[in-house]
């Protein structure tokens, strides 16, 4: 099974920890060239976070069709969809805050920032979580010949 979302889930993962240091050096700095940097990795993240979110939607939808997934696996798979949805809210509202807070000059938009970036973490944490149980617990989206051929292999040892 070809899937498209792993990779682009981990873009929503790290690009706001990158954003979190270049926050807290411009807090610490006052040099607004982090505070630059700083909004330029969260549009990525949300743009990045648009992809993840579409790719992810195919696969399960594959998934699903295929039944590449244990039937205990489904209700964690419609919640990480349905979170999916909440971790690109709070993308989004993070990086229009963060966007206020340098056109308005405002260190406490810039201070409510730094906060909307750890929640933007968390929740990225919490869903890539989620995400890895459905794969590793659940089997989501793995291919069952592949398995198939490792149990033969394994067999003929």
């Amino acid at each position: 099974m070809n899937v498209l979302h792993p990779p682009f889930v981990h873009f929503v993962i790290a690009l706001p920890l990158a954003a979190l240091f270049s926050q807290l050096t411009y807090l610490k700095t006052a040099d607004r060239t982090y505070s630059k940097a700083a909004i330029r990795i969260m549009v990525l993240a949300s743009l990045v976070s648009f992809f993840a979110i579409f790719s992810g939607l195919i696969d399960a939808g594959k998934i699903i069709q295929n039944q590449n997934i244990l039937k205990s696996g489904l209700p964690l798979l419609d919640h990480h969809k349905v979170f999916g949805f909440v971790v690109v809210f709070i993308l989004l509202i993070t990086t229009l805050t963060k966007w206020l807070a340098l056109s308005k000059n405002s260190l406490t938009l810039e201070k409510l920032s730094l906060s909307l970036i750890i929640l933007s973490i968390s929740v990225s944490l919490y869903q890539g979580n989620k995400g890895g149980s459905i794969v590793y617990k659940y089997s989501g989206g793995v291919d069952t010949q592949i398995i198939m051929n490792r149990v033969s292999e394994n067999n003929t040892k």
